[in-house]
């Protein structure tokens, strides 16, 4: 039995259609949604300047007021509503059942009675990660009650992961992604790239595509896709012929939900799943910031022109002239960037400055060690911004905290797997399979067997899952563990086919511009090609020995 809210079966649409609102709400003389859009005070655009998939009335004594609702308003209200869904109590039985059949077998050979109960967390985990019979944040609590409930762990040590430093890194991120949203960064960037193509459509998608990757470095990929597929949106509606219209919007948009997933390679903040292995990784050798963007960097500046390319020629996209006008004007009207934003830049740059060179401060100056890691820095950062009344408590309430949850989730398994003795047993059990096998051989299973099933699971959801089983598979077969985790995280991040693959991917959906068929598609003809890319790159490193 599933249970939902009666008030939320309501007229949320399951995506959202822009250019059919634009011609109901305005008709078809109406002004073009275009990057001369005007910008309310935190630097979005105004309601009045939207087209509306629905309206908001509320009655007075004289008049009804109509509130319009805003591109990102209603793109994340399905995401909302899919989140409030209470229960389904089959799935929930599914899960329970299946974890308990893993219980009740006899003990595997080789494998202790903790080790057992081990493997019991890790069907539990996958499955309610990956079916989410309750919310996705309370299913990853889940995960540590059922380590304590089986005896794996003291309540202490269960909740423990919790408190990892990548934790605080994502929140940072997160709140990070807010103060440019409220304070209009994102929008200014993006009427820049505009204003840069110079009319260019083709150059446009390049800079798109720049831009996403660049932010999604610094800020939570998802966060980062929210925050600009409305950008995508304006700009599609200034194309006057509305079957050149839909094929470009859906260009753009799927431009920006590639390009996040792109850029969130580049660090260890810039997606859920890297977030986790950043942490197993953490647990066997020093792997820190600087040494993740070593990999991350390389891999952003290959993909993105790539991924550009095969845009472009896998939809045949005209290289129609954009008007730069209104975007200019906009840009002269607001006379540059006010001081808020200027400190917003300010804490940000010193920010990136101190994530890729905060271990060799310290030892240059003797400081603590760890005192300027990634973690620290980043809380630093949200702390200033609070001190100078850029932020405050009110603007970080709507910050997606259910991601923590998630990534906790990820790594108590990890930390139960590796004190059980489970991850051992799970790689006695793979290591004779791929005993004799070049590492390349090794690298193109991994990659070819990520890319297959990332494209069906959560990405997150998978990253928790195998990254602990990858690096305990490194330790004990004398491969460095990121010679394992980072081709595959890296490969995760090109879920591109289905939407429930990745929550960017969802916004990219329900955004109304790129239907099921044209994402498949897509995902396909960008996807294979950039995975094949990310194998040729490692077996490059590994040829000569920059693994």
């Amino acid at each position: 039995m599933t249970t939902n809210r009666p008030r939320l079966k309501s007229s949320l649409p399951k995506r959202a259609n822009w250019l059919d609102a634009a011609e109901q709400a305005h008709g078809d003389d109406a002004p073009p949604l275009t990057a001369s859009v005007s910008a309310g005070q935190n630097g979005t655009p105004t309601a009045a300047n939207l087209a509306p998939r629905r309206m908001v009335s509320t009655t007075t004594s004289k008049r009804r007021i109509q509130r319009r609702v805003t591109p990102l308003e209603l793109i994340q209200q399905p995401l909302e509503a899919a989140g409030r869904k209470v229960f389904d109590l089959r799935r929930f039985l599914l899960v329970l059942g299946v974890s308990g059949l893993v219980l009740l077998l006899p003990n595997p050979p080789g494998l202790s009675p903790e080790g057992h109960r081990a493997l019991s967390l890790f069907v539990f985990t996958g499955m309610i990660l990956s079916l989410q019979p309750v919310p996705l944040p309370i299913a990853a609590l889940l995960v540590p009650v059922a380590q304590v409930a089986l005896g794996i762990d003291v309540i202490g040590g269960a909740f423990a992961p919790f408190a990892d430093p990548v934790i605080y890194l994502i929140l940072a991120s997160l709140f990070l992604a807010e103060a440019l949203r409220k304070h209009g960064l994102t929008r200014r960037l993006a009427l820049y790239a505009i204003v840069w193509s110079r009319g260019s459509f083709h150059r446009l998608v390049l800079l798109l595509i720049a831009l996403t990757a660049f932010l999604s470095m610094w800020v939570l990929n998802t966060a980062t896709a929210a925050m600009l597929i409305p950008v995508a949106i304006s700009i599609a509606q200034q194309i006057q012929n509305r079957d050149d219209a839909r094929k470009l919007l859906a260009v753009l948009v799927l431009a920006i939900g590639y390009g996040a997933s792109i850029g969130g390679i580049g660090t260890p903040m810039g997606s859920g799943e890297n977030a986790i292995a950043s942490g197993q990784l953490n647990q066997v050798l020093r792997f820190d910031f600087f040494q993740w963007i070593a990999y991350g960097l390389p891999m952003v500046a290959a993909l993105a022109p790539l991924t550009w390319l095969l845009l472009i020629v896998g939809f045949r996209v005209p290289n129609v002239q954009m008007q730069v006008t209104p975007a200019l004007r906009e840009l002269v009207r607001t006379r540059g960037l006010n001081s808020q934003q200027k400190e917003i830049i300010g804490v940000l740059g010193l920010s990136i400055g101190l994530w890729v060179g905060g271990s060799m401060i310290e030892r240059a100056l003797q400081l603590p060690a760890t005192l300027l890691s990634s973690a620290v820095v980043a809380i630093l950062a949200v702390a200033l911004l609070s001190v100078e009344e850029l932020i405050d408590w009110d603007d970080l309430k709507s910050v997606n905290w259910g991601i923590i949850f998630v990534i906790g989730a990820g790594l108590t398994l990890g930390d139960a797997l590796d004190k059980s003795g489970a991850s051992t047993w799970i790689v006695g059990l793979v290591q004779p399979l791929l005993s004799g096998l070049p590492y390349v051989a090794i690298l193109a299973l991994l990659i070819a067997s990520t890319f297959t099933l990332t494209q069906f699971m959560n990405s997150v959801t998978y990253g928790a899952i195998l990254s602990p089983i990858l690096v305990t598979l490194g330790v004990s077969s004398g491969i460095a563990p990121p010679r394992l985790v980072l081709p595959f995280v890296f490969t995760l991040a090109l879920c591109y086919m289905l939407p429930n693959s990745s929550a960017r991917m969802t916004l990219v959906a329900v955004s109304g511009a790129v239907d099921s068929p044209t994402m498949l598609r897509s995902g396909l003809t960008v996807g294979i090609p950039s995975a094949i890319l990310v194998f040729v790159i490692f077996a490059l490193l590994n040829l000569f020995g920059l693994t």
